[in-house]
């Protein structure tokens, strides 16, 4: 079998788990084999082209129907609760990552300047940030969603959209390295997870002036704003290959890294705070 045939296999595979159990058992097989010939025909008509002209409408799809899915069996209506209570500790942990990453600069710039493996080894949390800030987005956004005003509403659902927008940027990026290794870098994938990291910046902003106008956290409420403006530190760094939006370095990653780092922590702490008995009142 060609190789690319079969990374593009591999790949739906793994991404069929984003289905409910029980449909994978009964659909999964069925469904592998008829994506399977339909990577044969559109390879033999059109070659890689063709692969990725029938990955394009497919991963959205599929990522539509497997949400659909898990709504229609009630998983995720089960797991409302859950992912508001884990908010606050995967928070924490988004955090906690952030802060990783910030000493990792630092020991790279005082004395390991030069070491690639270490620059990977500081790069490896802020990557693995992505995971657990998808998941502690969605239970932000149940925490909050009803008790947020109108842009405090858009700036949720335009965070969560950031996170999965990473997270599909990221996929395709895999996807095109197995599929067209010798393209090297795919700019347009690279500036979608910038638009990303931008549009979740931008979510926290728009909930953070909500979160200051009806007090939706316990204390601390200007925590979410501070989040979201944080973005400008942002544009003087480099990301995912994509060149930094502004020339003059006003900030380093360290600053960016800490501060970022930080609000995500205390936010995360914020959100464990037990101490306000009643729930904001919701907004009309």
């Amino acid at each position: 079998m060609h190789g690319k045939l079969l990374v593009s296999e591999r790949l739906y595979e793994a991404l069929l788990y984003l289905y409910p159990k029980k449909f994978r058992a009964v659909y999964g097989q069925q469904m592998c084999l008829t994506f399977r010939d339909a990577c044969r025909v559109a390879y033999s008509r059109k070659g890689t082209g063709g692969l990725l002209a029938l990955w394009i409408p497919t991963i959205f799809d599929l990522l539509k129907s497997a949400l659909e899915e898990r709504v229609q069996q009630g998983v995720i209506t089960m797991s409302k609760g859950r992912f508001m209570t884990m908010a606050g500790p995967l928070t924490i942990l988004v955090g906690a990552l952030w802060l990783i990453a910030c000493l990792g600069d630092i020991m790279f710039r005082i004395g390991l300047k030069g070491n690639e493996a270490f620059l990977g080894l500081i790069a490896l949390p802020f990557f693995l940030f992505f995971v657990p800030m998808v998941f502690a987005l969605i239970g932000i956004r149940f925490r909050f969603y009803q008790f947020a005003g109108s842009a405090g509403k858009f700036g949720l659902l335009l965070s969560v959209t950031g996170g999965a927008g990473i997270i599909v940027s990221l996929l395709t990026n895999i996807l095109l390295s197995g599929l067209i290794p010798e393209a090297g870098p795919h700019l347009w994938v690279n500036y979608a997870a910038v638009f990303s990291v931008l549009s979740i910046r931008i979510g926290f902003i728009l909930f953070g002036v909500d979160a200051q106008r009806y007090r939706l956290l316990p204390r601390w409420n200007l925590l979410p704003l501070l989040l979201g403006l944080t973005v400008v530190l942002s544009l003087p760094l480099d990301w995912f290959g994509v060149p930094a939006f502004l020339s003059a370095r006003l900030a380093t990653p360290f600053l960016h890294f800490a501060i970022t780092g930080v609000c995500w922590l205390l936010f995360g702490i914020t959100m464990l705070d037990q101490r306000r008995e009643s729930q904001p009142t919701a907004v009309i």
